[in-house]
Formats: C-alpha cells, structure tokens, sequence
C-alpha cells in the first residue's frame, strides 16, 4: 500500500485542540505508543526539522512529549506520514490545564492535599469515611473547623480535630472526627473519575514546560508511522581551521558545533546541517484568541412606518556575477621557513567527510555517522577537510589609518558547495597559530579574504594630490558653459619586508562617479578596487592610482559678477573667449558703478525730502511774519532747489544706468560674446 502524506494546515491543526477530559478516543499515557528521533536537519535559519518514527498496530493515539515552547512550531509545521491512511487529530493540553481542568470541578487543587478541605467541598456527594475505629456512611453535609488541623492546641490540649457530618441513609446525621488515620472513600463513581483525572493533570502540571501531544491515527494494520515537524533550535556555528601548505594550496578544515535542545536524548540520531537563510516565521497557535463583539441594546417598542412608495416604477426591478578573481602568478612563501626546520606533524583528518549537497538557496552537510548526544550537551564535529587553492597576501586598506598591511589568505572555493560563513583560525607552516579570521560564506568557485594578522615588516605610505582644470569655456545664448575636470592620484610607496618576499594588494576605495585607471589594477569589489604588487624581500615598489570626473558648470553672464567673470576669464583656453569675458567683466563693473550712483542720488533725494517735512512742519508753528518765520521760509526755499538738483542728478544717474544695461545685455547676445 502507498503511504498517504496527511497534511496538517494552520487553521485545521489549531482547531484540534481539545481538553484531556474531553478527548473520550485518547488513550491513556502509558497506553499511548511512542515514537524516537531518527533524523534531524539543523538550519542556520536558527530551526530544527525533526523527524521521529513509531511502530503502531490497529487504531493508536501516538503520543510526543515536547518542550511547551515549541508547541507552536509544532502546530504550525507537523507532517504525518501513516501507510494506513489519514489522521484523526491531534490534542494536547492548553496553555493552563490546572486551572481549565479545576474549573469545572467542585473543589480547587489545594483543596485536594488535605482530606477536610476535600470532603467540605464534596458536599452532597455520597462517602464512606473511618477515622478512630469508626465509620460513617452517607452524603456529606459539611465539615466544621476544616482548617483546624494547621491550629495550634492550648493549655497544652492537643489541636482541636476537623468534625465530618453526613445525612446517613435512614435520615439521621452523624458526625466523625477526622483524624490523621482518616480514610475517605468516595462512592460516587463520576466524581471519582473527575477526582482522578484532576489528579493526573495536576500531576502533569508539576513540568508545566512540557505538553504531551497525542496524534490520533485511525489505521488498523500494523505499521511504520512517520513525524515531521520544524521548530526553532540553537544555530549551528561553523568553525574553520586553515593550514598553510605548499604549492599554493592549503588545507581548509571546517567543524561544526550544535547543541541538543530537543528535550530528550539524540540515539544514533542521522544529523544533516543546512547553511542558508530561509525565512522563519512564528504565530502563537497555543494561544486562545477571543474575538470581541460588540454590545448592542435591546430594541422595544415599535418600528417606524415603511416608506409611501408613491410613484410608478420604469423598466424592469433593479436587481524580481560572481566578483572578478585576482589573475595569480606563482605563489609567495607563506612564511619565512627555519632553517633544516622539521615538518610539522599534520593534524588528523576527519574521519569521513560529510556528504554534501547543493541546493538552490541552501547547501547541507549530511554527517556520515548517527549522532548520540544527550538532552543539553553541545557537539563538536568536523564536516569538510580539504585542500583548496589558498596565496597569502599581504593586503593594504587605506581607511583603517595604519602604514601596516593585515596578513591575510586569498581562498578559492574548490569544492563542489558552498562554504558557510565561520571564524577561521589560521596556522602557519611551523604548525604555529598566526591568528583568527572572520570568514563570509563563499560560493562555489568564487574567492574571499580572510585576514588574520598586522604584517609589521611591510610599510606602506599614502600620497594623495587633488587637481582640478578647468577646459571647454563657452558662451552661449547669454550662459557661460564650462567643464571643469577634477583629478585625483594617489600614490602608495611599499617598503617591503626585509627577510621575505610579499605580494601586496592594495584595496583603493571605489568612489562613485569616479572614473579609475590604473596599471597595477587585477580586481574589484563592489567597494574597492584591488591593486598588486610583487615586492622582492629587502625591496620596494610604488603603485599610482588615478580618479577623475569631469563637471559641468553653467553660469547666467547678466547676474555674475565683475571678479567671477574675470576668474572665468582667465580659465578660457582661446583668447576671443577670454577677451569676451574680460569685457563683459568691465561692462558689469562699470553697470554696477552705475547702479551705486543711482542709489546714492535714491538716498540723496530721500534725505532732503525729510529735510523739507521738518522745516514745513516748523514753519506752521510759528508766525510767518517773524524772524524765525521767514528763517523757515529761507530754507524751505533752498531745499527746493537742492531736491530739484537732486531730481536732476538722479535723473541722469538712471539714464546711464539704463543705458549701460542695455549696453551690457547687447555685449553678451552679439555673436562675438557667442564664442
């Protein structure tokens, strides 16, 4: 027979939640069959695909035990693979099952742990109670003094005892003092069944962080059933160990370390790591959602009358390249060696590589032995070890501000998958550890950097000069137009290490807009360009590195003034141009000559026309007859004249003014200033 793959959806897995009292198909816990771990697959998403198998025979309730916080993962994610056929459901209990469990009870969970405070809250249950040798029989009216066992006795007198009265079948009361040697039988067969199942939930309720889920399988044969599920889980970390070697190669081992935060014990469990970033999403399906309604009032009364229809109906009724390796020459030592310096002993190899596979948005390792780890221990494993193509540089980056290169390791990646990122220690070819790395995932086929160290015996001094000319200055249409190119070199000068020769990159920093050229260029990254240099030992080189950009500049020649038209002028490359703005320089100059005589003749006339306010104004209040009288009338006569010379002079400031306006706006549009 086929196995059926029953999917669970979001909303169908949420509504198969019930309560354990509920759940009359359940089967009791020890009863239910249980199912182990077989397989896991841990992302670096930060998520966990368990997969779990059990032996079922006939109908079943599979049960999981499972850490309550990934309950919700599970009811987002679980797969059920049954050669029988479907799946029935699924139960667990709620987020709080003591207290949805006690609700509907008669007595609280505290109540349980003492015998009085049980047997008052049973009231009008039938019991049998002994205590002291004797026994009552009958249903329980109450106890009186429940709490006196926890009292202290008097005058030495013991404590007083809890008093039971029960309503006997002949219709009598009688009353038994509950003692420690009490023993309580409840002849009520429901409430004994409420009484144990409370018991149990409470019970349960002790690890409050874990929920047993029951999976409800309805098939009747003999079988193999599967589980699959993702939930959240630590993220694997990959650590890389890198030996140096010879003929530019090194030998690139990686180790991974997880942890087991499943919950239980991982036997001979198949373990499959998976490097990408997949999206992971949560929602808390646990969790109830009330939806609120809103209150509305009671209509009374009667309701308005329906509209008059009153006219005649008409017509019918309406119904969304990998970057560029450096070409490598034969590769520098790595290292100084000793002199008749032993090889180092090799480290040990992997006992076998884990077998790889490349997807399209992740790559996994699946671990060539099934794991044993118990619940809460971290692994250390290795899962690649291979030589790969590796030439150790010495690279210079300008914006740390240092003179010093980082030593660092060129790594192609020459295995048939992706690298996952990781810290990388590094080994020199002494066996000795030359310094950490932070190494970013790298593609299949593609290279990266790693760099571990300060190279000290390598300096390397920065000299960069600005330059800008100006070229192409025309005049057009009454607008200067000018290009204006801005040069940038720079100039790096290595002093190379005395005892080894070095291959120097130096990483320029991109600028954008930036046009780059240089003979010492192999690469780029999207941020900076490379240049190399191989620099002998006891030697020195020099790289030059030039940007430029050209921009262009536009100026309106009626609105610039007389000194920027003479700084234009003297950037002109041909000398009508030049002339042309050396003119129009004086012309504006001259304009704005013009223009302050205006406005000093404006200020002139303003001036003496409050002159004349004021002497008018002293001359209304004085008699006109009298000598300070005709003083006014003297001078109110003089600032006639002066206004009207002031008229005048004004007059023929404009004039001018206008006129070399004019003057000035013929001079920029003749064809001559159109150079």
């Amino acid at each position: 027979m086929r196995p059926s793959l029953s999917r669970f959806a979001l909303t169908s897995l949420a509504s198969a939640i019930i309560f354990p009292a509920l759940a009359s198909a359940a089967a009791a816990p020890g009863d239910a069959p249980t199912s182990r771990i077989d397989r896991i697959t841990l992302s670096a998403g930060g998520m966990a695909e368990i997969h779990r198998q059990a032996q079922v025979d006939g109908p079943a309730t599979l049960s999981i035990e499972t850490p309550l916080r990934q309950v919700d993962d599970i009811l987002k994610s679980l797969l059920v693979t049954d050669p029988a056929g479907g799946v029935a459901g699924l139960t667990l209990d709620g987020l709080s099952p003591v207290e949805e469990t006690f609700a509907r009870l008669p007595f609280t969970a505290e109540q349980m742990g003492s015998v009085p405070h049980l047997a008052n809250a049973l009231a009008g249950t039938r019991v049998r109670a002994t205590s002291g040798g004797r026994a009552v029989e009958g249903v329980v009216l109450g106890v009186a003094n429940p709490d006196a066992e926890s009292q202290p006795g008097t005058d030495g007198n013991p404590p007083p005892l809890p008093v039971l009265s029960v309503l006997a079948d002949n219709g009598s009361i009688q009353v038994l003092r509950l003692g420690g040697d009490t023993v309580l039988d409840i002849r009520d067969e429901a409430m004994r069944t409420r009484l144990r199942e409370a018991a149990a939930v409470r019970g349960r309720a002790r690890a409050d962080d874990v929920r047993r889920i029951g999976v409800e399988l309805p098939g009747t044969t003999a079988r193999t059933v599967e589980l699959a599920y993702v939930v959240a889980a630590p993220v694997w970390k990959t650590a890389y160990r890198l030996l140096t070697e010879a003929d530019g190669k090194v030998r690139l081992q990686a180790w991974a370390v997880l942890e087991n935060a499943t919950g239980e014990d991982w036997d001979r469990v198949h373990v499959t790591l998976s490097s990408g970033a997949p999206v992971m999403l949560s929602q808390r399906l646990h969790q109830r959602y009330w939806h609120e309604r809103p209150d509305i009032p009671v209509q009374v009364g009667a309701t308005a009358p329906p509209r008059v229809d009153d006219t005649r109906a008409r017509g019918g009724m309406g119904a969304a390249g990998a970057p560029a390796r450096m070409a490598r020459p034969a590769p520098a030592p790595v290292m100084a060696e000793a002199a008749m310096a032993p090889p180092p002993p090799a480290p040990s190899a992997s006992a076998q590589a884990a077998d790889a596979q490349e997807g399209d948005t992740v790559v996994s390792f699946a671990l060539p032995q099934p794991v044993t780890l118990p619940a809460g221990q971290t692994l250390s494993v290795p899962f690649i070890d291979q030589s790969v193509p590796g030439e150790r540089l010495s690279v210079f980056q300008p914006e740390r501000g240092r003179v010093h290169p980082v030593a660092a390791v060129m790594l192609e990646n020459a295995t048939a998958t992706s690298l996952p990122a990781g810290i990388l220690t590094v080994y020199d070819t002494t066996g000795a550890h030359a310094g950490d790395a932070q190494l970013a995932g790298i593609p299949a086929g593609e290279s990266r950097l790693a760099s571990f160290a300060e190279d000290r015996k390598v300096t390397i001094t920065t000299d960069t000069t600005p330059e800008e000319r100006v070229s192409d200055v025309r005049i057009a249409e009454g607008v200067l137009q000018a290009n204006r190119l801005l040069r940038r070199k720079t100039t790096y000068t290595i002093q190379g290490a005395a005892d080894a020769p070095r291959v120097v990159v130096i990483e320029h920093p991109r600028r954008s807009g930036w046009k780059f050229a240089s003979l010492a260029a192999t690469s780029e990254t999207p941020t900076h360009h490379r240049l190399r240099a191989e620099v002998p030992a006891g030697g020195t080189a020099t790289l030059e590195a030039v940007a430029e950009r050209t921009e262009a500049t536009t100026l309106a020649l009626v609105s610039a003034e007389p000194d920027v038209l003479m700084r234009w002028s003297g950037a002109a490359s041909d000398d009508a141009t030049r002339k042309t703005l050396t003119a129009l320089a004086e012309a504006r100059r001259a304009l704005a000559q013009a223009q302050a005589r205006v406005d000093e003749s404006e200020a002139q006339l303003d001036e003496a026309a409050a002159d004349q306010a004021r002497v008018r104004e002293n001359l209304g209040a004085v008699p006109a007859d009298s000598a300070l009288g005709q003083r006014y009338l003297k001078m109110l006569e003089d600032e006639e004249t002066r206004i009207a010379e002031l008229r005048e002079a004004r007059t023929g400031a404009v004039a001018e003014r206008d006129r070399l306006r004019k003057s000035l706006a013929e001079q920029i549009h003749t064809p001559s200033a159109a150079q």
